[in-house]
Order: C-alpha cells, then structure tokens, then sequence
C-alpha cells in the first residue's frame, strides 16, 4: 500500500475543494506544514467549523528549516481569504480579503533551549496541541486586521484558505495604508496570489476551512 506524504493530502484536498486553481495556483508545492489553531485547538485542512468558533484571530505555528543558514530566519506573511463571497454559486465579490498579517516568525526553538541551558531556567512557551510546535510571533501590525468569517444565511458553504508566504529579506515592508482601507466593503474583489506577486512573496504553505452559511 502506498505511503501518502502530508503534502499531498493537502493538495488533493485543495483540488478537491477546487481552491487549486480558483485560489493557489496548480504548481504550488508546499514546503513548510502550516498548523492553524482557533481558541487553542488546532484544525485540519477542510475542517468544517462555525462562526463563533472561528471569530477569533488563530494563532499559527510552523517550523522553517531552510532558515537555519547564515542568512538567519525568514519572516512570513499569513493571509486569509474567502473565494465564494457572498457565495460559491455568485462569487461576486470574492475574493474577500479577511486577514494579512505580515512579520511573522516561528518559534525559535534551538535558541530558546539554549537560553534555558545557559541560565538554567526552566522555558514556558504556548504550543500547538496538534505538532507541539511553539506559536508564531508577530513583529508587525496587521495589515488587514483579522475579521472572523460571517458568511451569509443561505449561502452554503464558504472556503476560507489561509496561505503562509516567506517575505523577501531585504527591506520587506508591508503596512495597512498599503492595502487602501480595510473597511468592511473594501475588501472584496481581491486577489492575494496577485497581491503575493505585487509584494514579491513566496508561496509556501497553505490550509482552509469551511463556514457554511
């Protein structure tokens, strides 16, 4: 019986969902597994959940090994965004920008054990129940602030895809001012693969989950 890695799990569950193509593109190869936990409880990609679980920012937890070079550690940008506003049937005004939050940073797990072993205190770090992996930080404000998904009645099911971009390493910056304005009706029709390539991201990892409305 064949062995199915995680990553291709994922990607036969974007393409089932049809978020390969209508969201990411059909060559996207994730590189980094992208854990995403609302209220403390990590989701599975395709997770069915509701609005009141989901109306809170999640926090977000992942481990970069290609950063462990000279060059030191990667920031990312994670996005969230809903193709079927106000519905799949009628995506009028997707895709619906819903979060952008850039200046992320994984956990520095190696370096926080060695603060440990060096002071000999013991270290207390908020971790994923599903990896074990310590949350992200944020270095920066939101660019888009987060706003939970508020689908409408009747409008079946809405697929919310997070996606994880590594941020170019020289003078990357990415602000709220920059988005135009994050009021409510302001942010329809957009495009994050467009928005990724305007800013020079990279596409590294990817989940989503479903509201039915």
């Amino acid at each position: 019986m064949p062995i199915i890695l995680p990553s291709q799990m994922l990607l036969d569950a974007l393409r089932e969902k049809e978020i390969i193509p209508t969201v990411i593109p059909e060559d996207f190869a994730p590189s980094i597994h992208l854990d995403v936990a609302f209220n403390g409880k990590s989701i599975s990609s395709g997770d069915i959940l509701t609005k009141e679980e989901t109306k809170n920012e999640p926090q977000v937890a992942f481990i970069d090994t290609d950063s462990l070079g000279a060059d030191g550690p990667s920031s990312f940008t994670i996005v969230m965004a809903d193709p079927d506003a106000p519905s799949r049937a009628d995506p009028k005004y997707g895709q619906w920008r819903h979060w952008v939050q850039p200046g992320l940073k994984p956990a520095d797990i190696i370096g926080a054990l060695a603060d440990a072993t060096r002071t000999e205190q013991s270290v207390e770090v908020q971790t994923s129940e599903e990896t074990s992996i310590p949350f992200a930080t944020k270095e920066l404000d939101a660019a888009t602030p987060y706003l939970g998904p508020g689908p409408p009645e009747g409008s079946g099911e809405h697929r919310y895809t997070l996606l994880l971009f590594r941020e170019p390493k020289d003078n990357f910056t990415l602000t709220a001012s920059e988005m135009g304005t994050n009021e409510f009706t302001q942010r329809r029709n957009w495009n994050v693969m467009d928005f990724a390539t305007k800013k020079g991201l990279t596409l590294v990892g990817a989940t989503f989950f479903i509201v039915v409305g």
